[in-house]
C-alpha cells in the first residue's frame, strides 16, 4: 500500500505554532478525505484488534467550527517538515518566525500504528512540508535562475543605460 500525500487546497490558518508542533485549521472537505483514508488503512488491522478485545483510538482531529477541524501535529528534530516560502524556495528554521500563525499550506501523510500491547490501533498525521504563504518580510536574494536570465537576454536591443544598469545589478551579487 502506498502512502498518500495530502496537500491543503488553499492557504489555511494556524491556531498555534511552536518550534516542534502546530495546530492547523483544516477544511472539512480535506478532513473527509483523511477520514476515508484512515478507514481504509485501519480496515484489516482493526478486525484482528477487535477479535482480541481491543479498539480503535480516536481521530487525531477535533471539530473547530462548521467549516473546519483543528488538527494537531508534532515532530522531532529528526522528522521535521521541509519549510518553503511563498515562491516554493527552501527556508531555514532561522529565516522564519516559528510562532507565526499566518496563512500556510501543509503537506502531510497519514500512517497507521498498532500499540505495543496489540489492543489498540489508530493513525498519526506526519507533517512533511509547510509553505509559508505570507509575503516575505525581508527581500530575498535573487535566485540563480533569475540572474542567469539576465545573461540570456540579448543585449543588442538594449540601450547603453540599460546595459550599464544590468551590469551593475549583476556585479552587486559578485
Amino acid at each position: 500500500m502506498t502512502t498518500k500525500v495530502f496537500l491543503t487546497p488553499a492557504p489555511i490558518a494556524l491556531l498555534e505554532s511552536q518550534p516542534q508542533s502546530l495546530i492547523a485549521l483544516v477544511p472539512n472537505s480535506m478532513v473527509s478525505e483523511l477520514q476515508h483514508d484512515r478507514d481504509e488503512q485501519l480496515q484489516h488491522v482493526l478486525e484482528s484488534v477487535q477479535q482480541r478485545g481491543g479498539h480503535s483510538l480516536p481521530n487525531p482531529w477535533m471539530p473547530h467550527d462548521e467549516h473546519c477541524h483543528a488538527v494537531p501535529m508534532q515532530w522531532s528534530h529528526d522528522t521535521r517538515p521541509h519549510l518553503l516560502d511563498s515562491e516554493c524556495q527552501p527556508l531555514g528554521p532561522t529565516e522564519i518566525d516559528l510562532e507565526d500563525t499566518g496563512p500556510v499550506r501543509l503537506a502531510m501523510q497519514q500512517k497507521p500504528y498498532l500499540q505495543q500491547d496489540g489492543m489498540a490501533c489508530g493513525t498519526v498525521l506526519r507533517l512533511i512540508g509547510i509553505q509559508y504563504c505570507s509575503p516575505s518580510r525581508t527581500p530575498r536574494e535573487p535566485r540563480f535562475e533569475d540572474v542567469a536570465e539576465l545573461f540570456r537576454q540579448g543585449i543588442s536591443n538594449s540601450s547603453t543605460g540599460e546595459i550599464l544598469l544590468r551590469s551593475q545589478f549583476v556585479a552587486s551579487f559578485l
